[in-house]
């Protein structure tokens, strides 16, 4: 293996290439759905993404029996790991249970825990390995 090849495939260069892939999809998906969405007190744009990234990384995980191969650094750990919101979605969760908005705080949680997890699940049906 040349220097070449050894540099772009190296952990740290993977997972930092995905990170920053999928980090700027979070952001031009979170601003496109904020521009479309309908109006409702519930930051939507947090649940989609979560949601999907949940999907993303389970179909990942089903697809790669190895979590120390190059596409799963690249894809499970850097762009799931950039792209879904669960520090984000921990922020809001905190500021409506400090505003008082127990309901919508109750709802966003089961929303992003109870659907996040099943699409995970889904992933992980969805491309399970054939040699597990």
């Amino acid at each position: 293996m040349n220097s070449f090849t050894a540099f772009f495939t190296h952990p740290v260069v993977l997972i930092g290439a995905g990170g920053a892939l999928g980090s700027n999809l979070r952001y031009g998906i979170g601003h496109l759905l904020s521009e479309v969405a309908i109006p409702i007190p519930l930051p939507i744009a947090t649940t989609i993404i979560n949601i999907c990234g949940s999907l993303i990384l389970g179909c990942v995980a089903g697809s790669v029996a190895d979590r120390t191969q190059s596409t799963y650094l690249l894809l499970g750990v850097g762009l799931c790991g950039g792209f879904t919101t669960f520090s984000t979605f921990s922020l809001e969760l905190v500021e409506q249970l400090q505003s008082g908005k127990f309901g919508l705080a109750f709802v966003e949680c089961v929303l992003n825990v109870v659907l996040g997890s099943a699409a995970l699940y889904l992933g992980l049906m969805l491309c399970q390995c054939k040699s597990q």
